[in-house]
């Protein structure tokens, strides 16, 4: 893990003493540079295409600039994933993380979702202003790449002009790091060695143990890294978004989405299915509002589970919380007015049995993300359930 790495950690306190050391306005220079430091370190075969596409988002002003950049990132993202995919098959499921590497850009996918944002934004009007060295502090900033959270660029600017050295933002960003190493090391790699055995489950009760297991391993272990992550942001004063909030309390698979990689799906929602939405709404669609809310809400999923992996599992997964999301939006809008306003409906025990039932939906979701084919998955399924 590049977060317990001793250059990492050497990087993190350079760069936290040279940004408090210089002053206000050369410290988008120093995250920059740090983050240059960071890439070369730990992926310099890869720093000048990450610099050349940092560049490129730059001067997309235009709308066929901006379209170009758009296509080559989806061909690259695309490129890279398959590439993944492959080895991952060619090793029968063992990717090594050392053999991972190589094959993709370090933090290529969470890259691309902020330079987007960054062209698609400014090309809106939506950004104003960006100074080329605040930019490329947004882009090269290091604690944020290995695993997100995606971050905006108005938000993150004015961060880093505010930021001032804090006793108490020092102390509390080394908790939350602290908090997300025993996440991420020491409750994450054990569920690991329950999940392991999935190859081996052969009752339901068997399988369930594992897929539960799964379950709360995959939330402590990506919650971990982004724990890790805005910690080491606090450190520099600088305040980063959230990305899970509880997840598994949510009432609905609705709410799951706004608690679960909450920058992730922020994202989506703003670039993918809001414009969606609206163009169908446009087209005689409209007529069919129950068919928008749907067809937004698969291609959208189907969008999340291709940048997971460009695998049949993958976008199963993504359809899956598609129709399932786009269930709960359409019946919603057509609950009626006398039982959504009931006290019944609105109780805490209603609350439980949505959370319980939303729980179980989730943790069945998950079945692809820990089998090996589409054909894996429907046998695995069929076993919690004692069908096979």
């Amino acid at each position: 893990m590049i977060f317990t790495d001793p250059r990492f950690v050497l990087l993190v306190l350079i760069g936290w003493g040279l940004f408090f050391a210089v002053p206000p306005r050369h410290r988008p220079l120093v995250l920059a540079g740090s983050g240059v430091t960071f890439y070369a370190t730990f992926a310099g075969r890869h720093l000048p295409l990450i610099m050349g596409l940092m560049v490129g988002t730059f001067l997309a002003t235009k709308g066929r600039a901006l379209w170009i950049l758009v296509g080559a990132i989806a061909l690259l993202f695309a490129g890279f994933k398959l590439g993944l995919d492959m080895t991952w098959l060619r090793t029968g499921g063992t990717l090594p993380s050392a053999i991972s590497v190589p094959i993709v850009p370090l933090g290529f996918s969470f890259l691309s979702f902020e330079l987007l944002h960054f062209a698609i934004d400014r090309r809106a009007g939506r950004i104003t202003s960006a100074p080329v060295l605040e930019y490329a502090a947004f882009a090269f900033f290091f604690p944020c790449r290995v695993a997100g959270p995606i971050k905006r660029f108005p938000q993150f600017v004015e961060a880093v002009r505010t930021a001032e050295p804090s006793f108490v933002n020092v102390c509390s960003g080394l908790v939350r790091i602290l908090v997300g190493l025993a996440k991420k090391t020491v409750l994450a790699d054990t569920l690991g060695l329950t999940v392991a055995e999935i190859s081996h489950a052969t009752t339901p009760f068997q399988v369930w143990r594992v897929v539960l297991a799964y379950s709360l391993q995959i939330y402590l272990d990506f919650s971990g890294y982004s724990d890790i992550a805005i910690g080491t942001s606090r450190l520099f004063g600088i305040a980063i978004p959230e990305n899970f909030h509880a997840p598994y309390l949510s009432s609905s698979v609705q709410e799951f989405w706004t608690r679960w990689h909450i920058s992730l799906s922020s994202w989506a929602r703003d670039y993918i299915f809001a414009p969606l939405g609206r163009g169908l709404f446009r087209t005689r669609l409209r007529r069919f509002p129950d068919l928008v809310a749907t067809l937004s809400c698969l291609a959208t999923f189907l969008f999340i589970g291709a940048w997971h992996g460009l695998t049949p599992n993958y976008l199963a997964w993504g359809a899956y919380h598609g129709l399932l999301v786009a269930g709960y939006l359409v019946y919603r809008r057509r609950v009626p007015l006398t039982v959504a306003t009931s006290r019944l409906y609105q109780s805490r025990y209603a609350d439980i049995v949505g959370a319980l039932v939303t729980f179980f939906l989730v943790t069945v979701g998950w079945v692809p993300f820990i089998t090996k084919d589409l054909q894996h998955t429907l046998t695995t399924i069929r076993m919690m359930f004692g069908l096979s």
